[in-house]
């Protein structure tokens, strides 16, 4: 019992801390994720596309905290705080399990909202609306809708903003803007990217902490026993 006990010990210590990393983790790309949209915040329609990554967030911030409850758990041998952690592991298990199988039932529809809100900011690239496009543009190094040509089909100038200049007045050579790609594909691609990402990352980590639950159980009640024996 001793034996085992200590190896799980161990076991649970070196999980948490690497929980404690991939919480870490999960909080920096739900930051990234969100630092891309700092510049689109006066668009009201773009407030639905922080959902996921505010939740990554959260779940990274979530994760950290209870790998560092766990750890503490551990460190002092106490069965009642281990228990207790096991029992937080089981939820959190349920919940992201919950989220990626969200996302991956939601995913595509998600992505045409994503696709369908480039086309309604196009329509309202105007002086008015404070020209949405341009943020985009310089976001996702992006120009046009679909391309350039959509600005030389409307008979307009192709902005500073398609060549990365804050300037959309400035000049921007063909060179430059010929290579880039339209923004309803870049910002597509952005969120199809991210959300294989959170989708297979979530999965690792919903079996990771099954395995986590396990091992705290058994913790758990080796630590009760040897205290009943004592």
């Amino acid at each position: 019992m001793g034996c085992m006990s200590g190896i799980l010990n161990i076991l649970l210590y070196i999980i948490n801390i690497v929980f404690l990393v991939v919480g870490i983790l999960l909080i920096v790309l739900g930051s990234i994720m969100l630092s891309n949209f700092s510049q689109l915040t006066y668009v009201e329609q773009l407030s639905n596309t922080n959902t996921i990554p505010i939740c990554v967030t959260v779940l990274g911030a979530l994760i950290f905290i209870i790998s560092f409850f766990g750890c503490c758990g551990v460190w002092r041998q106490s069965s009642c705080l281990t228990a207790t952690y096991a029992s937080m592991m089981f939820i959190l298990f349920v919940l992201q399990l919950v989220l990626t199988c969200w996302i991956a039932v939601n995913g595509q529809d998600f992505l045409n909202d994503m696709s369908n809100l480039v086309n309604t900011l196009w329509k309202e690239n105007t002086a008015v609306n404070k020209y949405p496009m341009s943020a985009l543009e310089l976001t996702f190094s992006c120009c046009g809708n679909t391309s350039y040509n959509n600005y030389l089909d409307s008979n307009q100038q192709v902005p500073g903003s398609c060549c990365g200049y804050p300037n959309r007045q400035q000049t921007c050579p063909a060179s430059i803007y010929e290579t880039r790609k339209g923004c309803n594909q870049k910002f597509t691609e952005f969120w199809s990217d991210n959300n294989d990402l959170v989708l297979w990352s979530g999965l690792g980590i919903c079996i990771y902490e099954l395995i986590v639950f396990v091992l705290a159980g058994m913790l758990a009640k080796c630590m009760r026993n040897k205290n009943a024996m004592r």
